[in-house]
C-alpha cells in the first residue's frame, strides 16, 4: 500500500512541476470541448512535445486541481503496476481518499497487461478520461494530435526546430547534443522498447534513408534500396515504417491524380513531423531545400490540411492540400533566374484555375521582382506564407 501511495504522489508531483512557455489555448479549448461531449479522448503526438504540459495547463485553467488522477507508466520504475487490476486498485485508493476525483489522465500505459479491460471499465464509469499515447487506436474514440507550429525565427526552425529547451542553449554543439539526446530517448522508449524492435541497426538505417528521401517511392522500390545495404524482409521493413508513423515521427503522403480525381497509393512520399528529428538523423547536414520542403509540410499539417503530392506531366508539385472546401497548391521553387521562375508560374497557371497557388521563392529573388501576383499564382517567401496561415487560414 505504501508503495502505491508513493507512486501516486510521484505522478502528481511530476505533472504539477511541469512548466509551459507556449500558448496552448487552442488545444486546451479543443480538449475541453471534446471532453464535454465524450467520456474518453486520446491525445497523441511525438514524445517530449508538449502533451503533458498542455494537460497540466488545462487542469489549472479549468480549476480541477483537486479533481484529477494522473498516472504515467514511465514513472513506475519499480514496476508496481503490472496489469489492469493493479492500476484499477491504484485509482480506487486515490478515489477513496479524494471523493472529488472526476478526471483520469493515463499516459504511456499500452504495455500494461489487459489495459483494454481497464479502459472498458473506465468507459462505463462516471469518470472523464484522457489517454496520452500514440500506440493504440480505439474505434469511435476522438483523437487530438498535439502538433508543433512554425515560429517566426524560420532559420532556427528549419535546422533545429523549436524544442523549447534549445532556446536556453546558445552553444551550437550543446544544442545539437541535446537534440540528439531527445531523438535517442524517443527511439529507445517509443520504438525499440515499446515496439520490441529486434534489429536496432536496421531500424536506424530505414529511418535515416527516409530522412534523405526526396522523391515519391513505392515500398518495393524502397525495399530494394535497403537490401543493397542490409538483408531485410519487406514485411519487417513495412513494420518499421509503420512504427514510425504510429509514433508520429513521420507521415506518409499519397499521390493525387487530378485527371481521375483519385488518390493513387502505388507510390508515397515521407515527411518528418518535426524538422529537428529529420535533420539530426544525418548530423544536421540535410540540404536547405529538403528542410524547407519539410517545414512547409509541418505548416500544412499543423493547420489540419489533407496533404498530397502531385506531378503534372514532368512538373513535380510539392504539395496539393485541402481542408473542408478549401484547396491550395504550394510549390517551392529551386530557381534563382527570373525567366525560369516565370516558366514555373506558367506551369502553375495551367493547373485548375480555381485553386490558389503559392510559389515559394527566396527573399533575395523576390527583391528583384516588380510583380509577385499572376492571377491565382502568388510568389511568397516562406516567412510570408507563415504569416498568411496565421491571419487567413
Amino acid at each position: 500500500m505504501s508503495k502505491i501511495i508513493e507512486l501516486i504522489n510521484k505522478n502528481k508531483n511530476h505533472i504539477i512541476d511541469i512548466k509551459s512557455i507556449k500558448d496552448n489555448s487552442n488545444y486546451i479549448k479543443s480538449i475541453v470541448n471534446k471532453l464535454n461531449k465524450e467520456k474518453i479522448i486520446i491525445i497523441s503526438w511525438i514524445k517530449n512535445i508538449w502533451k503533458t504540459q498542455i494537460i497540466w495547463e488545462m487542469i489549472k485553467k479549468t480549476k480541477i486541481e483537486s479533481k484529477f488522477f494522473y498516472f504515467n507508466h514511465n514513472l513506475d520504475n519499480e514496476n508496481i503496476i503490472k496489469n489492469d487490476i493493479d492500476l484499477k486498485n491504484m485509482i480506487n485508493i486515490e478515489v477513496n481518499f479524494n471523493k472529488n476525483i472526476k478526471y483520469i489522465f493515463l499516459q504511456n500505459i499500452s504495455k500494461i497487461e489487459n489495459i483494454k479491460d481497464l479502459i472498458i471499465y473506465l468507459y462505463k464509469s462516471d469518470f472523464k478520461v484522457i489517454l496520452i499515447w500514440n500506440d493504440i487506436k480505439i474505434p469511435n474514440i476522438e483523437e487530438i494530435e498535439i502538433k508543433n507550429n512554425v515560429n517566426d525565427d524560420i532559420e532556427k526552425d528549419i535546422i533545429y526546430w523549436n524544442l523549447w529547451k534549445t532556446y536556453y542553449l546558445n552553444n551550437t554543439n550543446f544544442k545539437k547534443e541535446y537534440i540528439n539526446l531527445i531523438k535517442d530517448n524517443i527511439l529507445l522508449n517509443q520504438i525499440f522498447c515499446l515496439k520490441s524492435v529486434k534489429n536496432i541497426n536496421l531500424y536506424n538505417l530505414i529511418i535515416t534513408k527516409l530522412a534523405f528521401l526526396e522523391k515519391d517511392i513505392s515500398l518495393r522500390e524502397f525495399h530494394r534500396d535497403i537490401e543493397k545495404v542490409n538483408n531485410i524482409s519487406l514485411v519487417t521493413m513495412m513494420d518499421y515504417i509503420d512504427f514510425s508513423i504510429q509514433e508520429k515521427i513521420i507521415k506518409r503522403i499519397e499521390f493525387f491524380d487530378f485527371k481521375t480525381n483519385n488518390i493513387k497509393v502505388n507510390k508515397s512520399r515521407y515527411y518528418f513531423c518535426d524538422n529537428w528529428f529529420r535533420n539530426c538523423l544525418i548530423n544536421f547536414s540535410l540540404s536547405r531545400q529538403l528542410l524547407l520542403e519539410n517545414i512547409v509540410f509541418v505548416l500544412l499539417n499543423y493547420n489540419n490540411y489533407d496533404i498530397y503530392t502531385w506531378i503534372n506531366w514532368v512538373f513535380e508539385i510539392n504539395f496539393y492540400a485541402k481542408k473542408d472546401k478549401q484547396e491550395i497548391i504550394v510549390h517551392i521553387s529551386k530557381q534563382k533566374d527570373i525567366n525560369n521562375i516565370k516558366k514555373e508560374i506558367r506551369k502553375l497557371q495551367k493547373i485548375r484555375w480555381d485553386i490558389k497557388k503559392y510559389l515559394i521563392i527566396e527573399k533575395e529573388t523576390k527583391y528583384n521582382l516588380k510583380e509577385t501576383t499572376f492571377g491565382e499564382v502568388e510568389m511568397v517567401t516562406i516567412e510570408e506564407l507563415i504569416k498568411k496561415f496565421r491571419t487567413s487560414f
